[in-house]
């Protein structure tokens, strides 16, 4: 082979691997849902089941700043490496797990290397390609995450009912190992600076601390707690002196695991403002949406969750065309700009639905949501364009979780201001008709139409506030700094140094 074509087929083997095991540590945050129910059957422990989910989610919150700071410090290539093949072993492990504890301990473990995937696969892309091309090398890999939520439920339901849910876990093994030999040809043997700079373990324990106390909240409350309740309250507080510590430490600390000082830089701030925004809004809100069609047209579950697939066609097309045109031109800050007015438009449809908009409608404005998160896609290239070499993998994990922190919160937030709004407007209809909200959701046609009713009015508003919130992130979208990505950025010029 030409030596001159050996970059080009390395390139080749990246992207793949990139994508597999990217789409493989998004597919394992849900692919156990349509499993649940068979795994209480075996395995008993119905209490923890919520667990199930949560352990990953949070292990993968904890580890991402920390491997993107590891991976700053000591390369990325055998990090990354080993974080494929603890992936797959902890998977293996999942899938022969003999009680629920031991499940959630595993899937814990899982979620800590799925968090070092995610991080360190997008920082490997800087070490690998120029600044000008990243965008069109990295937008089909963002796009995989969306991919995952409409592929996992009928995968793992799949797996469950013909070869048993423990398979949802082994099918890793192999489609993992074929990613990690690609990836051993292929990731780049990037040499970090030697600085002297060390992890701050401190820095790192107190950032697990805060989000683990967060995640406990966001999971508890408004749900099976009330947001007064001591439980509620007390990790609450937790979280909020945790955080005021963090940012403490890492003030204080000469290496810490986030630079505070990273956040002078125009382009850092506000991409995390806008990536927190669009995960809170668009990705807490999308578990949601096919409840909407079930209640405004009284479609199938099946039927209704198809809703999800317009969002995800939208995203896919914009994230790929964007990429490709930033490639070309070096030029960003327009695409998240016109992203939030997508959006919010896409929300603001959303918020008028009702029994006799057309589906097809639905589908548009689902498109237009899709469509408008797809531009997004854009920030993290910026992000990275715009800190020195030494601090990419720790910019890159900052942004990822606080987008995480934002699917987390806004899934939490909304889904308690659904169920209370909807329980407020049971209760109105129930005291019209002398029926409990629970007699009244499984009552006959007529009082199932006012559920419905009750539900869409419900969940209106709650969209209406979200395209509010796309137009206030359009605002702070204008504060992208207007230049071409390669070119020299403010970073470099002293503002990390503090």
């Amino acid at each position: 082979m030409p030596s001159s074509s050996r970059p080009a087929v390395r390139l080749r083997l990246l992207f793949v691997a990139l994508v597999v095991v990217t789409l493989l540590s998004a597919l394992d945050q849900t692919i156990v849902a349509t499993a649940l129910p068979s795994i209480v059957a075996d395995l008993g422990g119905q209490r923890l089941i919520g667990w199930v989910f949560a352990a990953y989610t949070l292990a993968m919150t904890v580890a991402m700043p920390v491997f993107g700071r590891l991976g700053d410090l000591r390369g990325r290539r055998s990090l990354y490496l080993g974080c494929i093949a603890a992936f797959v072993f902890a998977s293996v492990l999942c899938g022969f797990a003999g009680s629920l504890p031991q499940l959630v301990g595993l899937r814990f473990a899982q979620g800590i290397a799925g968090g070092g995937l995610l991080v360190l696969g997008q920082a490997v892309v800087a070490d690998a390609v120029p600044a000008r091309n990243r965008g069109r090398f990295m937008a089909p890999i963002a796009s995989v995450f969306a991919v995952a939520s409409v592929v996992s439920p009928l995968l793992g339901g799949g797996l469950t009912d013909t070869v048993g849910w423990r398979w949802i876990f082994w099918i890793n093994a192999p489609v993992g190992g074929l990613a990690l030999l690609m990836a051993v040809v292929a990731v780049p043997r990037a040499v970090p600076e030697r600085t002297g700079e060390r992890l701050d373990v401190p820095g790192a324990a107190l950032l697990a601390l805060w989000t683990t106390a967060a995640a406990l909240v966001a999971a508890w409350g408004g749900s099976s707690f009330r947001w007064t309740s001591p439980v509620v309250l007390g990790p609450a507080a937790l979280a909020v002196l945790a955080f005021a510590a963090f940012v403490r430490r890492c003030r204080r600390s000469r290496h810490p695991i986030i630079p505070i000082a990273m956040f002078r830089d125009r382009t850092v701030a506000t991409g995390t403002v806008l990536s927190f925004a669009m995960s809170f809004a668009v990705f807490g809100s999308v578990g949601y949406l096919p409840g909407l069609m079930q209640a405004a047209f009284g479609l199938p579950a099946t039927v209704a969750g198809l809703v999800i697939l317009p969002l995800v066609l939208g995203l896919m097309s914009t994230s790929m065309w964007s990429g490709r045109r930033t490639s070309r031109t070096g030029r960003y800050r327009r695409f998240p700009i016109v992203g939030c007015v997508l959006a919010a438009a896409g929300f603001a449809g959303l918020a008028f639905v009702s029994a006799s908009t057309p589906p097809v409608l639905v589908g548009a404005c689902t498109g237009l949501v899709g469509m408008g998160v797809g531009l997004f896609n854009q920030i993290q290239v910026a992000v990275q364009d715009s800190v020195p070499g030494r601090l990419v993998g720790t910019a890159t994990s900052t942004v990822a979780l606080v987008r995480e922190l934002g699917v987390t919160v806004g899934a939490a937030a909304l889904g308690g201001l659904l169920a209370s709004r909807l329980l407020d407007r049971l209760g109105a209809l129930s005291s019209l008709a002398g029926l409990s909200p629970e007699q009244l959701r499984a009552a006959p046609d007529a009082s199932r139409h006012a559920y419905a009713q009750a539900y869409v009015s419900a969940i209106g508003p709650l969209f209406g506030g979200l395209a509010v919130l796309f137009l206030a992130a359009l605002a702070i979208a204008f504060l992208l700094p207007d230049r071409r990505l390669g070119e020299s950025a403010p970073a470099e010029d002293g503002v990390l140094t503090a």
